[in-house]
């Protein structure tokens, strides 16, 4: 099954402010000629691969090097990218206890927004893994739909989030997430804002810090509970562009959230068909593991 995007490869190309023909035919000559111990499938789209070339501004090294990463770390943590159905056991608690969307709107630089926060503010409903997997879907929704982007703003509320969340979270999970969006993940991040801050922060900041390098660390911007944001309406986001529960004009975020949930339903034969390109990647021993176990997550579901 082909691993078909939904964009149109030639207005991509059109809007990017980097695009060399050459290069990016390097590229794909380079892909096609690795060895399989680096888990690159040889059948990349151009669309697959120009979103990469993109995240990467047109470096060549720093392309493939996070195409490498990409592939390496989906392949080391299959509990972040393996199985992505949102009616499975794993996931279907999470898709009702946290909030995600694709903003339909843009920041006041043209860059998409992804939003997530807590739905329940209880702790026992909070799964690190399956949270992590609906965010990495949302991102490859927005992708699949939009393309290469100039730009990324991520926004979280930390509105309800307690020291009861923070002990259910793994380090190993934690290190996993932190290299992906760091090192593999193909998009252009400008910042990160974090609204609602709670007390917790403090205490959040020790557990997650030593995962961030300066420069992912210095894209985070916090926002206290009473903050005047109205040079960030001015500035970053504007009221347009965000739910009401932060100044905003779109619907609530359970109603974002929800369209989200059906998009990424609608996605699943695309989910399934990139996780059969990685499995048929991989060298044989692991290959048919990874077959096994996929053929029996669809038993199950």
């Amino acid at each position: 099954m082909v691993v078909d995007l939904e964009y149109d490869y030639n207005a991509a190309v059109a809007s990017m402010d980097i695009f060399s023909q050459q290069d990016f035919d390097s590229i794909k000559e380079w892909s096609q000629k690795l060895d399989k111990s680096k888990y690159v499938p040889k059948d990349l789209t151009d669309k697959q691969l120009l979103v990469f070339y993109n995240a990467c501004y047109g470096d060549l090294d720093r392309t493939k090097g996070c195409i490498e990463r990409y592939y390496q770390i989906r392949k080391n943590a299959p509990e972040m990218f393996d199985n992505r159905v949102l009616s499975s056991d794993e996931v279907q608690p999470t898709v009702e206890a946290l909030e995600y969307a694709v903003l339909p709107e843009k920041s006041c630089a043209g860059y998409d927004l992804i939003y997530h926060r807590l739905h329940s503010t209880e702790p026992s409903k909070y799964h690190l893994e399956p949270g992590c997997k609906l965010l990495f879907m949302t991102v490859d929704a927005c992708l699949n739909k939009r393309g290469p982007q100039p730009g990324y703003i991520f926004l979280f509320d930390m509105q309800g989030v307690k020291l009861g969340h923070l002990t259910r979270v793994s380090l190993s999970s934690l290190r996993k997430f932190f290299q992906y969006v760091q090192e593999a993940m193909p998009v252009r991040m400008r910042e990160i804002h974090v609204f609602n801050t709670e007390p917790i922060l403090d205490k959040l900041l020790l557990l997650i810090r030593p995962f961030m390098d300066k420069k992912f660390f210095d894209m985070i911007k916090f926002h206290h509970k009473n903050e005047d944001l109205e040079k960030f309406y001015e500035t970053v986001v504007p009221r347009c562009a965000l739910p009401p529960d932060h100044g905003g004009t779109l619907p609530d975020t359970q109603t974002l959230h929800k369209k989200c949930m059906q998009t990424l339903k609608s996605m699943e034969p695309y989910f399934r068909a990139e996780e059969e390109q990685r499995i048929n990647a991989l060298p044989d021993k692991k290959r048919d593991k990874a077959m096994e176990k996929a053929f029996k997550n669809l038993e199950i579901d």
